[in-house]
């Protein structure tokens, strides 16, 4: 399958290099030349436009930092998108704009995959990130060879706009365990606790977590 991949940030660069390294024939576009050369210099094929990606290759990712511009790229992609072709927003993205946007590439023909990913760039950048699809299972099943290089834990949660709506609440989670381990931390240091001890302690602890 030829894969294009728009947006080579903080996220979407280790994504793509996950597809590089595992031999996917890729396509990459991004605003930022240096970006895409960087690619190209390792194997992967300059895009030029989101239209020219979509109409070159089998299956379009976007990963870019908000709705607006998930929009930009997909209204330039539409009049390419016919029968089989599809799209993959691994966005962390509005549930309302991702279902609108999926809407308009089905009615063309096109397959829309709604697949935000989870576990920071770390585990981006090694393969092991976690990613939630929202699609037909027919639609999943043709693109599960695709997001099993990318990540570890993949999940088919329902339809197109249902893993927005649960990235909300994994981001609610991860913030609200990030502030409960400073407000943990800040009480030990108070009373007096060695903080390299006390982070051994909770690591050691029903108190550890992923966070932590």
């Amino acid at each position: 399958m030829r894969i294009g991949f728009i947006g080579l940030g903080n996220v979407g660069g280790k994504l793509a290099g996950s597809l590089l390294r595992n031999g996917i024939e890729l396509t990459v576009h991004d605003l930022n030349p240096d970006l895409v050369a960087g690619f190209v210099s390792r194997g992967a094929r300059a895009g030029g436009d989101p239209a020219a990606m979509m109409r070159d290759c089998d299956a379009v990712i976007t990963c870019l930092p908000s709705p607006s511009a998930s929009d930009r790229v997909v209204q330039q992609m539409l009049p390419q998108v016919q029968d089989g072709k599809i799209w993959m927003e691994m966005s962390t993205t509005d549930e309302a704009a991702v279902k609108q946007l999926g809407a308009q590439v089905i009615a063309l023909g096109g397959q829309a995959v709604d697949c935000p990913v989870s576990g920071g760039c770390h585990r981006a950048a090694t393969g092991n990130i976690s990613i939630l699809a929202g699609c037909d299972r027919e639609t999943f099943d043709r693109i599960l060879p695709v997001l099993t290089v990318m990540g570890r834990r993949i999940l088919h949660v329902g339809d197109v706009g249902t893993s927005s709506t649960l990235k909300v609440m994994t981001n609610y989670l991860a913030t609200i365990n990030l502030l409960s381990l400073c407000e943990a931390l800040t009480v030990m240091k108070a009373a007096g606790m060695d903080l390299g001890v006390t982070y051994e302690a909770i690591a050691a602890s029903s108190g550890n977590s992923f966070v932590h």
